[in-house]
């Protein structure tokens, strides 16, 4: 398998779920990891090859500041966008507020972060663009309109993104996971079912993640979909 150390890689939403995980196995491979999160108060990770930058993502000038310092400043190898949260409910529900704010949070990111990351990588003729996308983006749910509406712009984005940078040694692969057990749910009424044929771990995704980092770089490994065995929901008394 494809040693990793030396690497650098870019990572959104690493301070806790899907993104920590990507994280601690990357870092075990002695790959350096860059962690971009709103708030890394909670993540404990003690690893000379880490550095955290705290970041509202919908803050889009400072989250293209911040990027292009980081540019700068480290050759990235490897932008893995994990970074997303769940709000659903009908769309009348939402203010036009609520609506800008997830929008630039889970999608208009993910471009702005782009936007910068490509050139490089252009620049370099390498470079591996991952997005953690959701089962959302292929067939939509009640309740799940901003959700999904999200969740499908990062699909195109992955899509587009791949036809555009297949000649310029780019690889970009999306990752479209199912129910996957992380505090996503905290703040939801539903959760998956108890049994573990009814849930994801972000390992699973980390685990995934390392397998198209170490892949054979003259094939592209486009969108993985990952469901787990059941799909059991339970509603929060």
């Amino acid at each position: 398998m494809k040693n990793l150390s030396g690497k650098t890689a870019l990572i959104t939403g690493a301070s806790s779920g899907i993104g920590l995980a990507i994280t601690q196995v990357l870092l075990v491979q002695q790959c350096r990891v860059i962690g971009i999160a709103r708030d890394f108060s909670k993540a404990d990770i003690q690893n000379e090859l880490f550095e955290s930058f705290n970041q509202d993502l919908t803050d889009l000038n400072k989250t293209s500041e911040l990027i292009k310092k980081l540019i700068k400043d480290h050759n990235v190898d490897f932008f893995i966008h994990s970074a997303g949260s769940g709000l659903f409910g009908s769309i009348e529900q939402f203010s036009v507020k609520q609506i800008d704010q997830y929008i630039k949070s889970n999608l208009s990111s993910a471009l702005v972060i782009s936007h910068h990351i490509v050139p490089a990588m252009r620049k370099n003729k390498s470079g591996r663009i991952i997005f953690i996308g959701s089962e959302s983006a292929i067939n939509a749910g009640k309740k799940g309109t901003l959700y999904s509406s999200a969740k499908f712009g990062i699909r195109g984005l992955a899509l587009a993104l791949r036809e555009d940078c297949s000649k310029d040694g780019i690889n970009v692969s999306l990752i479209n996971p199912g129910v996957v057990k992380t505090p996503f749910f905290d703040n939801q009424n539903f959760q998956p079912g108890g049994d573990t044929s009814n849930y994801i771990t972000p390992q699973d995704i980390a685990e995934t993640v390392l397998h198209i980092l170490q892949s054979n770089p003259d094939i592209v490994l486009g969108e993985i979909n990952i469901s787990p065995r059941n799909k059991s929901i339970t509603f929060k008394a």
